[in-house]
């Protein structure tokens, strides 16, 4: 998992390695290999950093928001208007 946007957002906020692991409870050389890409850090581990650099998640992973509905969930926007997909299985 590439971690250069931790690296950014730590930097851009004037943050040491060492300050931004105090902040987030995170090991020091935790943080030191995820950085160096040496280490996939569990989903409570990028949770801390997050809130500790005030960015979501998906920020630091470098992902799309995630959004609410689309053609997976059912529904998705054509033309303006909501179109909910029927099932076709019998109830």
């Amino acid at each position: 998992m590439d971690m250069e946007k931790l690296r950014q957002y730590r930097e851009k906020q004037g943050l040491s390695l060492r300050g931004l692991a105090k902040m987030a409870g995170v090991h020091y050389v935790s943080l030191v290999r995820l950085e160096a890409g040496t280490f996939d850090p569990r989903l409570s581990t990028l949770r801390k950093l997050a809130e500790a650099l005030h960015v979501s998640v998906c920020d630091l992973i470098d992902q799309p928001q995630p959004t609410k509905g689309g053609p997976k969930h059912g529904t998705h926007q054509t033309k303006g208007r909501v179109v909910r997909r029927v099932s076709s299985g019998r109830r």
